[in-house]
Parts: C-alpha cells; sequence; structure tokens
C-alpha cells in the first residue's frame, strides 16, 4: 500500500510543478503556446491523479 501512496505523491508533486511553469509563463507575459500546453498537461495529469486517487479509495477502503 505504501507504495502506491508515493505514486500518488508523486502525481501530485507533478501536477503542482506543471501548474506552477504554466502560471509563471502566462504571468510574465510569455509565449501564449507554451503556457497553454502546461495547462493541457495540468489538465491530463489531474485527470490521471483522480483516478488514481479513486482506485486507491477502491481497494484500500474494502476493510470500513
Amino acid at each position: 500500500m505504501s507504495d502506491f501512496v508515493w505514486v500518488v505523491y508523486a502525481a501530485m508533486a507533478l501536477l503542482a510543478l506543471v501548474l506552477g511553469v504554466g502560471l509563471w509563463t502566462m504571468l510574465k507575459g510569455g509565449h501564449k503556446n507554451k503556457s497553454q500546453r502546461m495547462m493541457r498537461w495540468r489538465l491530463a495529469i489531474q485527470a490521471l491523479l483522480i483516478i488514481l486517487v479513486a482506485i486507491f479509495v477502491f481497494y484500500f477502503n474494502k476493510g470500513a
């Protein structure tokens, strides 16, 4: 179980990193294409994270 928790933590860290890069690019007035690409990556990682958390809850909450 602890290995799976680390996968979820890693996905959360990646999400925060991509969000930060996208916001930084947008706020400093950089390339709009890069900012849009980062926000698309954020959306994909967020969907993956939701799926991982749902799997975590489904498989590891059977005792309740």
